[in-house]
């Protein structure tokens, strides 16, 4: 046989071993490949690539996004997931799913329901969520919350969300908030929260980093537009909550402690940067930049630097009235 012959059985036969191989992986329905590459293209995200590679395993996004930019550390300036290097190669990690591979069947298709947007990470007091078909049902540790809930926290409930996207919401006592829409697609990333009442502190995850996602907190006086940040928002609640302080207003307080945010109203259109803290008596007013004092938006440290403050104040005179009085009884010996 001649050698050009020879190398293309050699070449084909492997082919055809890779093919089987390589089927018989994707018949288990498992994504089990050793090492997987790609280099960037212009206009690429982490994001997109994630969604399209890993289309059944969502729950896992975020640490699949961690793990890609920390075996990745060249193709990320700064190790931001958002800024990611046009022309690097990449290492894509495996990670093994257990959903079976679709069959084509004439069957109609079986509706599982909704796909969770959320767990709850942290819970206290009463706490409880109202579906969109009206049920009632309460969430404690684990509990997952979807599209449509609104939920609630009591006198002294306190829940903590961590979303699909790696962001984290407190939703403090007496608050209520509506999940609109929460969706992690590729060029249709979205989180569109309404908080009706109540005090809410939230860190943004992957939705919110990049300029074409949409993320929104809508509120009965305004709405505030997230640009990569980390937040507060207080609304319609005058008492106190969590230790904060009582405030004599039912308007807005809203807080940037990182990153950016923009506040729109029936009159305007204001940004807030990192630090900046403003104030909003109702939705035909103009909003206020005010002093971000502590007890508005956490919990007061009057009581703590009170205590302290008398204990200090005590270790200077106590000296004082122990020698009076030692002084004293010696007078009447």
């Amino acid at each position: 046989m001649p050698t050009y012959r020879l190398n293309h059985f050699i070449i084909i036969t492997l082919f055809l071993l890779t093919m089987f191989f390589s089927f018989s992986v994707m018949a288990d329905g498992k994504f089990n490949v050793q090492k997987r590459y790609l280099y960037i293209q212009p206009g690429q995200t982490v994001f997109n690539i994630v969604q399209v590679l890993y289309p059944d395993q969502q729950k896992y996004w975020p640490e699949i996004i961690r793990k890609i930019v920390r075996i990745n550390p060249h193709a990320f300036a700064g190790a931001d997931a958002t800024k990611i290097l046009s022309g690097e190669r990449i290492e894509l990690p495996a990670y093994t799913s257990n959903i079976k591979p679709v069959v084509t069947t004439t069957k109609a298709v079986v509706y599982k329901g909704p796909q969770a947007v959320g767990q709850v990470i942290k819970s206290r007091g009463k706490t409880f969520v109202i579906s969109p078909d009206q049920k009632t049902r309460s969430v404690d540790l684990g509990s997952e919350v979807f599209v449509g809930d609104r939920i609630f926290t009591g006198v002294k409930g306190f829940i903590r969300l961590n979303m699909i996207d790696d962001a984290k919401i407190d939703l403090r006592c007496n608050s209520e908030m509506i999940i609109e829409d929460y969706q992690l697609l590729r060029g249709a990333n979205r989180s569109v929260l309404r908080l009706i009442k109540g005090s809410v502190k939230k860190i943004t995850g992957t939705i919110g980093k990049v300029a074409e996602d949409i993320y929104e907190m809508h509120t009965p006086m305004a709405t505030v537009g997230v640009r990569g940040t980390e937040y507060a928002i207080r609304v319609l609640q005058s008492h106190g909550c969590d230790g904060s302080l009582d405030v004599n207003s039912k308007g807005l307080f809203v807080k940037v402690n990182r990153g950016a945010i923009d506040i729109k109203t029936d009159k305007q259109k204001v940004s807030l940067n990192n630090g900046d803290a403003a104030y909003l008596a109702n939705s035909g007013s103009n909003l206020k930049g005010i002093e971000a004092r502590e007890g508005v938006f956490d919990k007061a440290q009057e009581d703590k630097a009170s205590f302290f403050g008398s204990t200090f104040w005590l270790s200077l005179v106590l000296p004082f009235i122990m020698l009076f009085r030692l002084v004293r009884f010696n007078g009447h010996d």
